[in-house]
């Protein structure tokens, strides 16, 4: 079984598609994780979300999505009204729902299953989450802060401490946009800047083959793919 792992879509269905096509990930035989975000920024947050969703439902024991904090701010508005999500992409991301969910029915199902997804997902090999995770605590006891984690406060954590949180394993995930995919031997950032702040030529998605220890990147600038390795430090 290869490992894929994928974070921070922000909507880029086609990305998304042509990277899973690209890597030709077989969805009986490999495993895929998608790292949260899944939505906002994009035009495409809803065939994003539909799409994973659906793999979640097809392949239960192959394909598996945690939270991002993008999906926490979603359920946030939908539950209490809180207006933050829509300043980070909410208003765009409410008007492809309804386009990509004509049915109230079928939009809040989506929308219920994404808010309520786990904060982290472990595998034999690895824990992944969206932004980290707090040292020190068990993981079934972690914070929903981990959602909102910055690079530098995850990044300042000392090795030792995280690898008796996971007992051991490398935590994968994204959050903060990077433009190169390191690994320091307990933490890969994996998010490559989908739809952000970046310099439009290092905008990206970013598929991670952690078997193999490369990563596809699909350019938004140049609409092509890059294949890369990972860099150790």
């Amino acid at each position: 079984m290869r490992k894929f792992f994928i974070t921070d879509i922000h909507g880029d269905y086609r990305g998304f598609k042509l990277l899973i096509e690209h890597a030709e990930v077989d969805f009986e035989k490999d495993q895929l994780v998608v790292g949260g975000d899944m939505i906002n920024r994009g035009k495409d947050s809803g065939k994003v979300m539909k799409s994973i969703k659906l793999l979640c439902e097809q392949y239960p024991n192959n394909v598996h999505a945690v939270i991002g904090n993008h999906e926490e701010m979603m359920g946030w508005y939908f539950q209490r009204g809180d207006k933050l999500w829509l300043s980070h992409g909410g208003h765009d991301t409410i008007s492809d729902f309804k386009k990509t969910f004509p049915n109230e029915e079928e939009r809040q199902a989506h929308i219920n299953w994404a808010f309520s997804l786990p904060m982290y997902f472990e595998d034999d090999e690895f824990v992944y989450t969206h932004a980290g995770l707090n040292s020190y605590e068990p993981l079934d006891s972690q914070s929903r802060d981990i959602l909102w984690m910055t690079e530098g406060e995850f990044y300042s954590l000392p090795k030792e401490s995280l690898l008796i949180t996971t007992v051991e394993k490398p935590i994968i995930h994204g959050h903060t946009p990077v433009e190169r995919i390191y690994f320091d031997g307990i933490r890969m950032n994996c998010d490559m800047g989908s739809n952000t702040y970046c310099v439009e030529d290092e905008r990206g998605v970013g598929l991670i083959n952690l078997s193999d220890m490369v990563y596809f990147v699909y350019k938004q600038a140049q609409k092509k793919i890059e294949e890369r390795k990972i860099l150790y430090y």
